[in-house]
């Protein structure tokens, strides 16, 4: 993925679900709706930095996607996985960001990690995906099917760009009873929150689009597409008054970001068009499927290539750290026995 492209998903990010907060903290301070011109009014005031993230070199916060919503709450279902698992990464300092998606399949502390959070709770998932990037991951944000549906719909739709057309025969449907097949052509639609998630969620297709690599990229191509929806005139948002948005918004995610974090991270946003800025989806240069599934219960797993995710470890130091390009690190080519 291009630098580009790169930014607009982080400023997707930014703006979607952590510029929410922050506008909230404005609009708390001041007691009034901030009206029209709502971004650059924000970007005028200096923030507060009484967040935890101020000591640290690096900030990260996990964004996750639960595989739940109404339908399948409504045929008794309350159990859920994680299949949405991307860890922001800022360098402030020096300017440099990243964005990490995890193949839901990977194995860590003792199971597949989209199984961590119901299983074994958020601390678990937290610490996995600490041990598998090399970062200290504390702070998350969590979106079920519900919460992704009423988002895209809120911004009027979204337009994404479909790389490549594909079919897939297998699509699960939304109460988990039933398969479906479900087309894409190439080329740029306006996806409404039903077809945004089934874009996202597919992971059978065909044309090459059959895995969770490329599922994990059409995601990020969702992100795109949400920043040209920003300023839709047919969002439920436009104009912006901010205690209405924020009170909506706030009922359709889980975060334990507090407020402050959310007005440190804002800061950044002013010099964002400085950043460097990679996207990053694990795959065969980190991971592999092992022969031998006995150690991993049976089940079809990712494990990493070489000895507990070194690799990735100084990859992604390297590059938040030192600047140096993830395009150009040295990739394990066997795995460890």
């Amino acid at each position: 993925m291009n630098i580009t492209k790169s930014k607009k998903i982080l400023i997707t990010i930014l703006i979607s679900i952590m510029i929410l907060i922050s506008f909230f903290v404005l609009f708390t301070q001041n007691n009034q709706p901030l009206g029209k011109n709502i971004i650059s009014k924000v970007l005028k005031i200096e923030p507060t930095y009484n967040s935890e993230f101020k000591n640290d070199k690096i900030v990260n916060i996990l964004l996750i996607g639960k595989d739940i919503g109404r339908e399948r709450k409504s045929t008794g279902q309350t159990g859920y996985n994680t299949d949405i698992l991307i860890l922001l990464s800022i360098n402030p300092t020096d300017k440099r960001a990243s964005l990490t998606s995890f193949p839901r399949d990977i194995w860590q502390n003792g199971g597949k990690i989209n199984s961590i959070l119901p299983i074994q709770g958020m601390e678990q998932l937290l610490d996995a995906i600490s041990k598998i990037s090399g970062q200290k991951v504390t702070k998350y944000i969590s979106i079920d099917f519900d919460g992704i549906r009423w988002l895209v719909d809120a911004f009027g739709g979204v337009p994404v760009e479909i790389v490549t057309s594909f079919t897939d025969n297998s699509f699960p449907d939304l109460y988990d009873t039933r398969t479906m097949t479900v087309n894409f052509n190439q080329g740029t639609e306006i996806m409404n929150g039903d077809r945004a998630l089934t874009f996202a969620r597919s992971r059978k297709g065909n044309n090459g689009e059959g895995s969770d690599l490329m599922r994990a990229k059409r995601q990020h191509q969702i992100l795109n597409g949400m920043i040209k929806s920003v300023e839709n005139e047919k969002s439920i948002f436009f104009p912006f008054e901010i205690k209405e948005f924020y009170s909506e918004v706030i009922l359709h995610t889980e975060t334990n970001v507090s407020l402050d974090d959310a007005v440190y991270v804002f800061s950044f946003y002013k010099n964002i068009n400085d950043y460097n800025i990679k996207s990053l989806v694990l795959d065969d240069r980190y991971i592999y499927h092992p022969e031998n599934s006995a150690p991993y219960g049976g089940a079809w797993v990712f494990v990493a290539k070489d000895s507990n995710f070194t690799t990735l470890h100084q990859d992604l130091e390297n590059f938040l750290i030192q600047g140096v390009d993830l395009d150009s690190a040295q990739i394990p080519t066997q795995p460890q026995k």
